[in-house]
């Protein structure tokens, strides 16, 4: 950020080169016209034009002035200007106290040194202590910035500058808002306290509770801020800018909201890199996405969202050791790139699928989401999927391609296979009695699921098929090549979302569970409401927490 302006406060503000003189110091004048006057006892002189008045380097100028000797004052009217060295003010009056060295500019006062320039009402400056203060609505102007302030104080001894009340700083990059700025010609450093604001040019906003900046390296400090870049708005306890490298950076307690869709992006440290579009998150990041159905958690040891001009690259990539959980899917594998405009999730490096009794792997795989619900899953290369019948036997199906397709309520139905198809399928009477296994070699195939557990398959263009019965099967029979069941490595809720405690549990069940009950209890039609309320529940497929809210149902109705 570039606080340029704040290294020529010091100078620019107020009397720094010492305008008028020190006490004791007897001003001189001279006028066109001078009379002598009085006002009850107070004599006192009446200078009128091209009124000057001098002492030591400074000189005063003026329409008409009224000068008292006897205490060394003197008030100055019409078109005032004081010239001392590179220092130049203009105002309407002037009241100055030589003894006191106190100087009272009033009206259309306008302070020049160079190109800074400040502008205000009332500027008062006691030369002895050094102090000077606009009160009445000031502004800083030079070649880059403008600030303006109500009330501002420069103490020059100590190099101190301080600006109250709806403090506002327009650069050429940003705005800045605050409601008090101090600055320190030494350090360098400036500091804002409460509520500080930042608008930049570029769109990128920052919110915090005062702020820290390094002037001299561009650089800022705020705490418990609030960044918002062109996709998020990410908050921390501690927010650092880097205006010459373009860089913010949010840490501990991060947060990173999506502006475009329902994604949250929980952290340790977030780093924006505005020139590539960047923002990448430290600290075993979680990202959430609220859907329709649940909520989608996915965690990994670092994150990055990409920000680009061309929708359809906009993306968000996570690397090593990721977990995710759906209510009714887990995942795991070691890369993922989530593009947001198609809502599709692309996993790599060993990916693995968990759905109710059936596990999914693959060279990579790919979940489309439409409308907040998975509808497609893509296994693609070496697709291999298993799923547990009601005996606990494995049920395993290989294939070059795998597609499955999901009901609205995130339900599998259908899995597609293309090419290479092959088959170890146990066939059951009942749910109790296994009577063989069914061998088959075939090109493609359909699996057919209800409540995500397998129920049949169809097999197309002339499939190979070996039936052993149960006597003549071999355990060496039972498992296709590079079986691999790892159902160990299934994460948890807990262990995505770490803010969770084991047998939590996370699903729009819950909610409707809350609302029937909240209904019964205050509505005289709430059994009604609730029994409703209650069938959407099944609907969605989760029979513990329907029975919990069927609970709440009065008995024999």
């Amino acid at each position: 950020m570039r606080n340029t302006f704040l290294f020529w406060l010091v100078c620019a503000l107020l009397f720094s080169s010492g305008v008028m003189a020190q006490k004791g110091d007897r001003i001189k004048y001279k006028a066109d016209r001078l009379t002598n006057s009085r006002a009850g006892k107070v004599r006192f002189k009446k200078l009128l034009y091209n009124v000057v008045f001098t002492q030591k380097s400074t000189t005063v100028y003026c329409d008409s002035a009224y000068f008292y000797s006897k205490s060394n004052e003197m008030e100055a009217f019409g078109r005032v200007r004081i010239v001392d060295d590179s220092v130049t003010i203009t105002s309407k009056k002037l009241i100055y106290k030589g003894d006191e060295g106190m100087a009272l500019l009033r009206e259309d006062v306008v302070y020049r040194k160079g190109r800074k320039v400040l502008y205000t009402d009332i500027l008062d400056y006691n030369l002895l202590t050094e102090v000077g203060e606009f009160k009445e609505h000031g502004k800083l102007v030079d070649e880059r910035n403008t600030l303006t302030s109500t009330y501002g104080v420069y103490h020059s001894k100590s190099s101190q500058a301080f600006f109250y009340k709806d403090v506002l700083l327009v650069a050429p990059d940003f705005n800045l808002k605050a409601d008090t700025l101090e600055y320190s010609s030494i350090s360098k450093v400036a500091v804002t306290k409460g509520p500080t604001y930042i608008v930049r040019r570029d769109g990128t906003t920052v919110d915090a509770d005062g702020g820290r900046f390094r002037t001299a390296h561009d650089q800022t400090i705020f705490d418990e801020g609030t960044i918002e870049t062109k996709n998020y708005v990410v908050t921390g306890d501690e927010i650092f800018i880097d205006d010459k490298r373009k860089i913010y950076t949010a840490k501990g307690n991060v947060v990173m909201t999506s502006k475009k869709d329902d994604i949250f992006i929980l952290g340790d440290k977030a780093v924006y890199e505005k020139s590539k579009g960047l923002s990448t998150v430290y600290g075993r990041p979680l990202m959430k996405r609220v859907m329709k159905q649940d909520t989608f958690f996915m965690v990994s040891d670092t994150l990055i969202s990409i920000e680009n001009v061309d929708k359809d690259k906009e993306r968000i990539l996570a690397f090593h050791n990721i977990l995710m959980y759906k209510l009714n899917m887990q995942g795991k594998c070691d890369s993922v790139a989530y593009f947001l405009s198609d809502s599709i999730i692309h996993m790599y490096n060993d990916p693995v699928i968990w759905n109710k009794s059936s596990q999914m792997v693959s060279d990579s795989i790919e979940l489309f989401f439409q409308e907040d619900i998975l509808r497609t899953m893509t296994l693609k290369r070496n697709a291999f999927l298993i799923s547990i019948d009601t005996l606990g036997q494995h049920n395993q199906i290989k294939g070059r391609k795998m597609i499955g397709d999901f009901n609205e309520y995130g339900d599998i139905q259908e899995m597609d296979i293309d090419g290479n198809g092959e088959s170890h399928y146990f066939v059951l009477k009942g749910d109790s009695l296994m009577i063989g296994m069914n061998k088959i070699f075939c090109s493609s195939m359909t699996l057919r699921f209800d409540e995500n557990v397998m129920k049949n398959i169809t097999f197309y263009t002339q499939p190979e098929a070996k039936f052993i019965p149960p006597h003549e099967l071999e355990e060496s029979e039972m498992f296709l090549e590079e079986f691999d069941w790892r159902a160990d490595e299934r994460p948890e809720l807990y262990e995505v979302a770490t803010y969770y405690k084991p047998g939590d549990q996370v699903s729009k069940q819950e909610l409707i569970e809350k609302k029937a009950k909240e209904l019964m209890d205050d509505h005289p039609d709430a059994l009604k409401k609730g029994e409703e309320l209650m069938k959407k529940g099944k609907k969605i497929g989760i029979d513990k927490q329907l029975k919990q809210a069927e609970q709440h149902l009065p008995k024999g109705r």
